[in-house]
């Protein structure tokens, strides 16, 4: 039985954005700036996050432990959006020099 309360339309909206967002980074991703923008732009949408979990784990809606963890694990991917990035740019600078 599947309990439709459960179905929230938000889900389904959030499907089909990176449904569409996944075939429009199929066709454009052979195109360095699309590279190097879309880590950016998701380095950047990380950083954001954690300033919004030190902002309510101060705030005190979240709990500090789990805010340091959130913190942590998004700075991460950040850091590793930033490094895929730099290395791709890198890569296709000297593929162009060959």
């Amino acid at each position: 039985m599947i309990y439709l309360e459960y179905l929230n339309p938000q889900y389904l909206y959030e499907m089909i954005f990176w449904v569409i967002t996944f075939f429009l980074l199929k066709r454009f991703w052979n195109k360095t700036e699309v590279r190097l923008v879309y880590g950016y732009i998701t380095a950047g949408l990380n950083i954001l996050a954690v300033v919004f979990f030190v902002y309510i784990s101060i705030n005190g809606s979240f709990k500090f432990f789990d805010g340091i963890a959130f913190s942590f694990l998004h700075i991460m991917v950040a850091f590793i959006m930033f490094t895929l990035a730099i290395l791709s740019k890198k890569l296709d600078n000297s593929n162009e020099e060959i």
